[in-house]
């Protein structure tokens, strides 16, 4: 990739590793609307602090250096403890949804 690349560059690569191309699903991920998602990938406007770390919050795997300074690799290798870290984030999210359906969408 390009060192001196537009952060919107950078994003729609993620949604189309991360989210196979879905941007909707990646801006209800980081809690952004779909307009701003767009806006960053057409590099009209670039993330301010707060769409910044919410991106490196919900995709952890990638390398902080890269999206903000364009040095490293892309993905950054997860230490064993935050492996495990994702792996119970996932099953509660997973329990989280699961109570939903059944109290919230009243699913049996």
């Amino acid at each position: 990739m390009d060192l001196d690349q537009h952060p919107g560059k950078k994003i729609k690569w993620i949604i189309d590793n991360f989210e196979k191309g879905n941007s909707a699903e990646f801006a209800r991920k980081v809690a952004l609307s779909g307009s701003t998602v767009k806006a960053y990938i057409d590099e009209n406007t670039k993330p301010g602090y707060d769409a910044i770390q919410s991106i490196l919050r919900v995709y952890p795997l990638i390398n902080l250096h890269w999206f903000i300074l364009n040095q490293g690799p892309i993905q950054r290798e997860l230490q064993d403890n935050e492996l495990d870290i994702m792996e119970e984030n996932h099953r509660l999210r997973e329990g989280i949804k699961s109570l939903y359906a059944v109290y919230v969408e009243g699913n049996n």
